[in-house]
């Protein structure tokens, strides 16, 4: 259940389309981090894919990758969204 409202995603959209181009740095870092977290969710499922088919491995290296690659993407997003280098 979200708690954010339909007028702050408007904003929010709002707020990424200007700062995206007054920023593109800024931009560019949050795309890098967003393709960081879809790899580490991508090599978390093939773990729990090889663990499913019986395999004796565990996916913690792999869980803290993406817990690592969200925090490291909304912190891109949130220098973005303030216009932060």
């Amino acid at each position: 259940m979200s708690t954010v409202g339909e007028e702050q995603k408007t904003d929010a959209v709002h707020r990424l389309g200007v700062m995206s181009e007054r920023h593109p740095e800024l931009k560019r870092r949050v795309a890098d981090a967003r393709l960081e977290l879809a790899a580490a969710v991508l090599a978390m499922d093939a773990v729990d894919e090889r663990i499913q088919a019986g395999e004796k491995i565990y996916s913690l290296q792999e869980q803290a990758a993406v817990e690592q690659a969200k925090n490291a993407h909304a912190q891109a997003l949130a220098d973005l969204l303030r216009g932060e280098h």
